[in-house]
């Protein structure tokens, strides 16, 4: 084997290594808003629980000095926040796109004021004292050459997100809880008339996923990098937002998407070292969640058309 192909093979291993990684934070926030979404409400307030998960996991981590002790911190501070979505939205019936805008800016002001309160600088926590979460090394998996060594020793969060894909299916398609959830997004009436509360179903659901947000934003700051700085969510809960619009909430679908987004974010990551415009390369996961929308609109198209057609004839019907 050639030089040549064994360092192409080494790149090709440490970009699906790269994937994993990126695809984590997108994934883990994306199975949140899946609860969210079966309940039937849009929730783009997925980025500031993220941050805030995020902030909070290292604060907790420098607290506790216990990697978990931050992870529990940080989704406890994202359940919040979730609660005060669900609260607004479901129990005062406001919109739930102005809710949700208006806690992605209060995370991002948060953040920043708290940082400047609790360790006098801005922009970033850089300290000795945050304990990230440790790397766990898969003897059975790391015996497969390169690409065992790239995939051998990721954070257990990053397993879990991929094991808690199924575990979301579960619950969403095979318990009573998923199904009450279900009920109450789609039917809402008909769950009442069977005696199922809607209001708490939303409510479990906004926590739920305000559990993942957590986890989301804990990957980040912890195992991701071990680090917190400023608005360093950079977009992933929007790309979650459009994994969720065109997935309509289905946890596969919602991980083949994330594994699209998580591909071009660690692809940007290595265009960068061939000299291209950082500026350049970091619009790539952002012009993939365009293109992503493009085709999704693109698809709709006859079922768009035929829905307008249908209501300008059931008008003319009633003129007539």
């Amino acid at each position: 084997v050639s030089p040549t192909q064994v360092l192409s093979t080494n790149v090709i291993h440490l970009l699906v290594a790269a994937t994993l990684r990126t695809t984590t934070p997108i994934l883990l926030v994306a199975l949140g808003g899946t609860f969210t979404t079966m309940a039937g409400f849009f929730n783009i307030g997925l980025e500031g629980q993220m941050l805030l998960g995020a902030f909070f996991a290292v604060l907790g981590s420098i607290w506790t000095q216990s990697a978990w002790g931050g992870v529990a911190i940080g989704v406890l501070a994202a359940m919040c926040v979730a609660l005060t979505f669900s609260i607004f939205v479901v129990t005062l019936r406001a919109n739930e796109v102005v809710v949700g805008l208006a806690l992605n800016i209060l995370a991002g002001g948060l953040t920043i004021t708290l940082t400047m309160a609790i360790f006098g600088t801005r922009g970033s926590i850089v300290s000795g004292d945050i304990v990230g979460l440790p790397r766990l090394r898969i003897p059975v998996i790391e015996d497969f050459g390169s690409l065992g060594k790239a995939l051998g020793s990721f954070t257990p969060l990053i397993y879990l997100a991929f094991i808690f894909v199924f575990v979301v299916w579960v619950i969403i398609y095979r318990t009573r809880l998923g199904l009450y959830i279900r009920v109450a997004g789609e039917k809402p009436a008909a769950a009442e008339s069977l005696g199922i509360p809607t209001w708490l179903m939303q409510h479990i659901a906004s926590l739920l996923c305000g559990l993942f947000a957590g986890l989301a934003g804990a990957h980040l700051s912890l195992g991701y990098i071990t680090m917190f700085a400023e608005n360093m969510s950079s977009g992933r809960g929007f790309m979650a937002v459009a994994v969720l619009i065109f997935s309509a909430g289905d946890p596969v679908k919602v991980l083949f998407g994330c594994l699209l987004f998580g591909f071009a974010d660690a692809l940007s990551l290595r265009l960068q070292t061939f000299g291209l415009s950082s500026y350049l390369v970091l619009t790539v996961p952002y012009l993939v969640t365009l293109g992503a929308l493009f085709l999704l609109t693109y698809r709709q198209r006859p079922k768009i058309f035929r829905e307008t057609a249908e209501s300008l004839q059931l008008i003319r019907r009633e003129k007539a």
